[in-house]
């Protein structure tokens, strides 16, 4: 995106360390491996799945690629999360009556009840994260962030295209059999799955 004729040089950087990117990848990962650490020992999650299982509860019911557009995470690696929470019993699966190749995913009762512990602790660790910033600070950081956020998304839309239109394009509808193949079986307990990391939305705390 060219500057606008008003805008102002930038300053130049001294290294690395003030480049724009490598600031929010770095908050990204202390806020991962912190997040991590707790939300793995409390709550038998990775981050990975704390935040698709916290998109889909967010957007339910929604498709594979409704979550792909949301979190920008590859379809078949996304795939694999999804199968792991309905294998665990957090996420529960029906096909669409338009297309029975397309699946909509929501919560399980119990799915409900752990995002909402989950989502309990990080509110209070959002708490503590903010805590040196006061209530206009945050209302201001949050606001640039999205707008900030904005133009990230317009930038990879015009160089990669939307991860719908890169599904229809490729002619990959969700495939139901093999989310219900993977989903066989009785419902494993969320501790009993390796917690390795398997997605991440880039946010610090999680």
């Amino acid at each position: 995106m060219p500057p606008r004729p008003h805008d102002a040089p930038p300053r130049r950087p001294r290294d690395i360390r003030d480049m724009l990117m490598y600031r929010i990848v770095r908050l990204a990962k202390i806020g991962d491996r912190t997040g991590q650490l707790v939300i793995s020992r409390r709550f038998g999650l990775n981050v990975g799945d704390w935040r698709v299982l916290g998109a889909i509860h967010a957007l339910a019911p929604v498709t594979l690629a409704g979550l792909a557009r949301e979190l920008y995470i590859d379809k078949g690696q996304l795939s694999r999360t999804v199968s792991g929470l309905i294998e665990t019993g957090l996420v529960s699966h029906r096909a669409s009556t338009s297309d029975r190749r397309q699946n909509f995913f929501g919560t399980t009762a119990r799915g409900r009840k752990l995002h909402g512990e989950v989502l309990a602790y990080i509110t209070r660790r959002n708490v503590e994260l903010l805590a040196d910033l006061d209530a206009a600070e945050q209302a201001e950081f949050f606001r640039l962030l999205d707008k900030i956020g904005a133009t990230f998304a317009r930038s990879y839309d015009e160089l990669f295209g939307t991860p719908a239109r890169q599904d229809e394009e490729a002619g990959r509808p969700t495939s139901r059999s093999r989310i219900a193949r993977k989903a066989g079986g009785a419902p494993k307990r969320a501790g009993e799955r390796r917690n390795v990391g398997r997605a991440s939305a880039g946010a610090a705390g999680s």
